[in-house]
């Protein structure tokens, strides 16, 4: 039996974790923490009267009884308690973003080193069917060479609190956005080598995060990325995914679940429902969609662990993914294109 400590049982780590860890075979859920009474009493629901509760998330990490820990603090304390429960020798899921920083992300991989235990990160849209069909399609050559990726998301606010602060998530992009920006850089080749963005806080003026946003990642070889977010729409919208070649095109719709396939080629289209397993406890966000992944991320957790295989979802790859969001929230700041050579220069 595996042993598990959950740092931070707030709304998404009992949703999105707890529901799914209290599901697993050979897993215990040994502890959880939270700094609210309330979210202790809601994961003693989920899990029974005897989960050991504490509202200080490092009694936890030193306990020798413990073989993992989830981080889902806020994003703010990623690094400190990453660290903290590398170096007390745990294996660790760390939620997104890893770090804050490029040195808070650089410190944790050399510490995940060190240590030789597992770090995975949370980027749980790699393991949702819809997109390991898209890439599955893309590496058999479906497409073509692959050329152009685009994300759209018009949604509606996240919830409130502190996801609305600056400080606490690190801005809108590195908070919201990462997870689409990991998968343009699951599906397309090469590295991120400029990015050129536009954004601000037209509506949600109650907020220090921006609202809405345009971003343009290009990649070596010329490839490029787009993100269209807005987070003023809360009923119409889609979280829409596509990537073009020179021999085909697919588009996907997160909700619907729907891939559509173009040929170029045979001029022919074809579309088709791509479903997750049902066994996992999927849950709905704070603007009302279904988000899933959670389940297999973490199977992809434990397996790691006992197999020594290398997470898909680790360190350096999530690293790459902050490195981009951090550079599109800069060029948005200074109103210019940032080149990541001379963004990693500082």
């Amino acid at each position: 039996m595996m042993k598990v400590a959950l740092l931070g049982a707030g709304w998404f780590g009992r949703e999105a974790h707890l529901r799914n860890l209290i599901r697993m075979e050979g897993i215990e859920v040994a502890a959880v923490s939270s700094r609210s009474e309330e979210s202790l009493s809601a994961a003693r629901e989920l899990a029974g009267p005897s989960l050991h509760c504490t509202r200080n998330w490092k009694e936890l990490v030193g306990s020798h009884e413990l073989d993992a820990v989830i981080v889902s603090l806020t994003n703010d304390q990623h690094y400190v308690a990453t660290i903290a429960a590398l170096e007390a020798g745990k294996h660790v899921l760390c939620e997104k973003p890893l770090g804050l920083s490029l040195r808070q992300c650089d410190e944790i991989n050399e510490c995940a080193a060190t240590s030789g235990k597992v770090l995975q990160v949370g980027h749980e849209m790699r393991f949702q069917a819809l997109y390991e069909e898209m890439k599955a399609r893309i590496e058999r050559g479906d497409v073509g060479a692959l050329q152009l990726m685009w994300c759209r998301e018009f949604r509606g606010p996240m919830r409130p609190g502190w996801r609305s602060k600056e400080s606490l998530t690190g801005g809108t992009i590195l908070e919201k956005n990462v997870h689409h920006i990991d998968l343009f850089h699951w599906m397309i080749p090469g590295k991120a080598v400029r990015v050129s963005a536009h954004g601000g806080t037209n509506v949600l003026s109650d907020r220090e995060v921006l609202d809405n946003a345009r971003v343009l990642i290009e990649f070596e070889e010329g490839r490029r990325a787009t993100l269209e977010l807005c987070l003023f729409a809360p009923s119409g919208g889609e979280c829409e995914i596509g990537v073009c070649g020179d021999e085909g095109r697919i588009d996907t719709r997160n909700q619907a679940l729907e891939l559509t396939y173009h040929s170029f080629n045979e001029g022919t289209s074809e579309t088709k429902v791509v479903e997750d397993d049902d066994t996992a406890a999927n849950f709905t966000d704070g603007s009302g969609r279904v988000d899933r992944g959670i389940g297999p991320e973490l199977e992809h957790f434990f397996e790691c662990i006992r197999t020594g295989k290398k997470p898909l979802n680790d360190g350096e790859s999530a690293r790459e993914a902050v490195a981009v969001c951090l550079a599109a929230q800069e060029s948005i700041r200074r109103k210019e294109s940032v080149t990541m050579a001379e963004f990693e220069k500082g």
